[in-house]
């Protein structure tokens, strides 16, 4: 494997371990440990984790050691600032165009929701219902042949991300449907007013979450 790709794989592969939570803020890493859990040389491994820290999501303390950064709630209202802006005006460009297999789509997306919230817990399943909860705010960007956007956004986002998962993890997800719900009732019949304020609902949430989370970790969380 050439060394940037190796590096590269080292970076995503961390990068995916901290924002699942699998590594949680203020775990030590050993880039000798995930050298040989990766099966690379310690050198990429190096690389990634300098690339984590100018990321903040890693912080490497001299004569201490690195450890997962904590979520910086700063960062986190930047990044969902920038996705509410961005989301607003595919959604605008939706509405403006709506079909009703856009309708179906989005229906679609909240009923495979349901379903995985409804099934067993299962290590995998938090990551699963993220999962399709970002398809569902894709599917916009998808509608207007910009999903190149969305999925480029999605992979600058880190705070937040860490954030969303977490609330699951904490058992945040009863309201997901019904909000994207609302989304979609506004796309359908509502006003563009309507539908600006159910994505603000939807996307600031995450507030609440916030609370819930420091409440329990106040660890997890800097106030960059």
């Amino acid at each position: 494997m050439a060394a940037s790709s190796a590096r590269e794989a080292a970076y995503q592969t961390l990068w995916g371990r901290i924002v699942t939570m699998e590594l949680k803020p203020g775990d030590p890493l050993n880039d000798r440990q995930l050298a040989e859990e990766m099966g690379i040389s310690r050198t990429p491994v190096r690389e990634a984790l300098i690339m984590l820290n100018i990321a903040h999501m890693v912080t490497i303390k001299p004569q201490s050691g690195t450890y997962v950064a904590p979520i910086d709630l700063k960062l986190m209202r930047l990044e969902q600032f920038a996705r509410f802006t961005l989301e607003k005006e595919m959604l605008f460009h939706v509405y403006k165009h709506c079909k009703p297999e856009h309708i179906a789509a989005y229906r679609a997306s909240i009923q495979e929701y349901e379903q995985a919230a409804a099934a067993p817990d299962s290590p995998l399943k938090n990551s699963h219902m993220l999962e399709i909860d970002n398809k569902f705010h894709r599917l916009s960007f998808e509608f207007c042949g910009m999903e190149e956007h969305f999925d480029h956004m999605l992979s600058t986002f880190k705070h937040i991300e860490r954030l969303r998962l977490f609330s699951l993890m904490l058992g945040e997800n009863a309201s997901v449907p019904i909000q994207h719900g609302r989304i979609v009732d506004a796309l359908e019949n509502g006003t563009p007013e309507a539908l600006e304020q159910a994505l603000r609902d939807h996307l600031q949430r995450y507030k609440a979450s916030v609370e819930e989370a420091r409440r329990s970790h106040p660890d997890y969380f800097i106030e960059g």
